[in-house]
């Protein structure tokens, strides 16, 4: 049976068939597929997930600045691109470079760049250029500046608002708000002077995040240096897994395997002391002992480990460390008994409430899917540790009977007591046997 479509604006109809009909639909479906993957293995600069974002949205998006093409356009971020030109023109004046040695520098990497990006952007060639000039330069000016004190001006409103440093700690280190390495790489040293030699690019940003970040310390860092790092946040991931101790699971996926609290573990005989580690990954357990080493919850924590697992989560040749690690500090912490724990300790230098320190951790590393748990012998050991009796049993002794020198005393006299009591009954049965003889 033939069926009657309109085919043009007179309203003439001519015949289809079912056959037809259907090869034409099937015509349509095959243009429309994609030749080339969505997702290109160079892609290393992401969207954050849904998924992840309707946790806390606050902590993907920048507050004061854009960088790189997913924010450029944000009306909010508007007034610091006055202050990117301006570093651009400072950088200029000071090196004599000409913009036309930038734009046809940078040029040759656009294609390489745009690939980096998860998802098609929206700028034509001259916006995209235009753009990585703009802002690598005002980045690689910056991390210059904070070093070297004699290249920033009075009139610098990035070292003149004792607040910028603080928007700069947490809009720098986001996902989305990341310009490829190798742009940055190509700029510092198209714009390096004589003087400056002594540190390196990696060196530079190093410096830069020691203030809210103390443990990406360059000097203990040194063998990660040379990495062919992709962005700033994988420069910091990669400082901060570079001694990580820890051991996969296995070959195949394996669900994290869980511990009791801080709390529990006192109970049960487990000690926790401040480790000399300067690698906060670097968590040790030994005879009964947690080696923790220090580490800062304050505002722009959350930021920076929300942002590193996302990155863990959705780039292809990322080990899940730091999801590990946030795996195993929320089954360490998980009241705000325990934060206080670790800070009298010395272990956590907490800025916030108990109580929000212990809410942190317990809500970090949600939808995340772990395909290598690398604390799993630890914790391994730890469960091995809590379930044996005598620990718990001399934990017991110690906090019931051993917290202060009255119930010491008491315990004490108590023994004497109960040993004069057996010696006494001892000696009055050998006397009763000994009289019957």
């Amino acid at each position: 049976m033939n069926t009657q479509e309109p085919t043009d604006n007179n309203g003439a109809y001519t015949s289809v068939s079912p056959e037809d009909h259907d090869e034409a639909l099937a015509n349509y479906m095959q243009a429309t597929l994609y030749n080339d993957s969505p997702l290109s293995s160079k892609c290393c600069i992401f969207r954050i997930p849904d998924v992840f974002r309707r946790h806390n949205e606050k902590v993907y998006e920048p507050d004061v600045i854009a960088i790189g093409p997913f924010h450029h356009r944000k009306p909010s971020l508007q007034p610091m691109e006055i202050v990117k030109k301006w570093y651009l023109r400072t950088l200029l004046s000071r090196l004599n470079i000409s913009m036309l040695g930038l734009v046809k520098g940078i040029k040759e990497f656009e294609k390489r760049a745009r690939d980096c990006y998860q998802e098609p952007i929206d700028l034509d060639q001259n916006e995209f250029i235009e753009m990585l000039i703009i802002d690598g330069c005002f980045l690689v000016e910056l991390f210059r500046k904070e070093t070297i004190s004699e290249l920033r001006s009075m009139d610098d409103p990035i070292f003149n608002m004792a607040c910028m440093h603080q928007f700069l700690y947490h809009d720098l280190l986001l996902l989305e708000n990341q310009l490829p390495w190798f742009v940055l790489q190509y700029l510092f040293n198209l714009t390096m002077e004589n003087d400056q030699r002594t540190l390196s690019l990696t060196e530079l940003v190093l410096k830069f995040f020691q203030a809210c970040f103390p443990l990406t310390n360059h000097s203990k860092s040194s063998p990660r240096l040379d990495l062919e790092n992709l962005h700033i946040v994988d420069l910091i991931r990669n400082v901060l897994i570079s001694s990580f101790p820890g051991v996969q699971s296995g070959p195949k996926p394996e669900k994290p395997k869980l511990i009791p609290c801080v709390t529990e573990l006192i109970k049960a005989g487990v000690k926790f002391t401040k480790s000399s580690s300067d690698n906060m990954m670097d968590i040790v357990f030994t005879n009964g002992t947690f080696e923790i080493p220090p580490f800062s919850i304050e505002e722009t924590t959350e930021p920076i480990f929300r942002n590193l697992i996302a990155f863990e989560q959705c780039y292809h040749s990322c080990e899940d460390k730091i999801t590990s690690y946030a795996i195993l500090m929320d089954n360490l912490i998980n009241t705000s008994k325990d934060v206080e724990i670790l800070s009298d300790k010395g272990i956590i230098d907490n800025w916030l409430s108990a109580e929000d320190a212990s809410q942190y951790f317990n809500r970090l590393y949600n939808d995340t899917f772990v395909t290598t748990f690398f604390y799993s012998e630890l914790c391994k050991d730890v469960n091995e540790y809590y379930r044996a009796k005598w620990p718990k049993w001399r934990a017991i002794l110690f906090r019931d009977y051993l917290t202060n020198p009255w119930t010491i005393i008491s315990l004490v006299a108590a023994f004497v007591l109960l040993v004069l009591t057996f010696l006494q009954t001892f000696y009055s049965i050998k006397q009763f046997y000994s009289s019957g003889d």
